[in-house]
């Protein structure tokens, strides 16, 4: 096991990695479901998945795009809750042998706001890709590895291009609710500094003469309340799928920005499907 942990690692890290370079929308939130664990006796056990979903084609777009969607995910690796999971452009992970508290590293993929279908938005100068980085701790009120009620605070910075920084403050439930099926559900809402909100929605002189947009100076501050979930049915012993939506509601000078106020919409939608295979 002490070899192959750093394997897994680094496999669920080139996984994240990987989604750079697919047209992933930005800020997706594909909820907190996860493939329902199938009991493969004792050691790690993997799942696979892989779907679709539709997406907006930047954070705070009026317009939707088909978007990719994978679930990479190794679980028990030491102890019932440990585990790494890629869910679409989203790391989670937690590496504390506890049946309460949690620990792990997190990260998420941003793709670069480029070649949009508003023309206005498009007029503006293109975003970096991010590759955000971080740690999330959090509570489970629950000591049983299928089922959660739990707290959690997931901080990330953006280490490719410097783009910012995001803290989320987020609620999860899930439990299996009949012999094949479960329900997980999520309610966060995330904090960006002044570097996040001014690569994504502020607006300078020369992006305002070139695009016909307003001049707009967005500081930090709460950006968005987000509900999410999934219900996943398995099929077979080792074959499930996954149903995802979510609904994000932009705040503050996220909802204001002319990205969004003129050319966009503060109400962001995702909805997806995946099909998991675990052994």
């Amino acid at each position: 096991m002490r070899a192959t942990f750093p394997l897994i690692i680094a496999a669920a890290m080139a996984g994240s990695l990987l989604s750079g370079s697919l047209a992933l929308a930005q800020s997706v939130n594909t909820g907190e479901a996860v493939a329902d664990p199938v009991d493969t006796g004792a050691g790690v056990n993997f799942t696979v998945g892989a779907g679709a979903g539709m997406a907006p084609d930047y954070e705070g777009s009026e317009d939707y795009e088909f978007v990719p969607l994978w679930n990479l995910r190794a679980g028990n690796l030491y102890h019932p809750n440990t585990f790494v999971q890629v869910l679409g452009p989203r790391l989670r992970s937690n590496f504390l042998p506890s049946d309460h508290w949690r620990l792990g590293v997190s990260g998420q993929f941003i793709k670069e706001r480029d070649d949009v279908e508003d023309d206005q938005v498009d007029d503006l100068e293109k975003v970096d890709p991010s590759l955000l980085l971080g740690v999330m701790g959090g509570y489970d009120f629950f000591a049983d590895p299928r089922e959660q009620l739990a707290l959690e605070v997931d901080a990330r910075q953006d280490v490719a291009n410097d783009n910012g920084f995001l803290a989320t403050v987020r609620g999860l439930y899930g439990r299996p609710f009949a012999e094949r099926w479960r329900f997980d559900t999520a309610i966060s809402s995330t904090w960006a500094d002044e570097d996040y909100m001014s690569a994504y929605f502020g607006i300078d002189a020369g992006d305002a003469a070139s695009s016909g947009l307003d001049e707009f100076s967005a500081d930090e501050g709460f950006k968005d309340v987000t509900f999410g979930g999934g219900v996943t049915y398995r099929l077979f012993d080792r074959l499930s799928v996954t149903a995802l939506a979510s609904y994000a509601r932009l705040l503050e000078d996220a909802e204001d920005s002319p990205v969004v106020d003129d050319a966009g919409d503060e109400n962001q939608f995702f909805a997806g499907a995946l099909v998991n295979y675990t052994f």
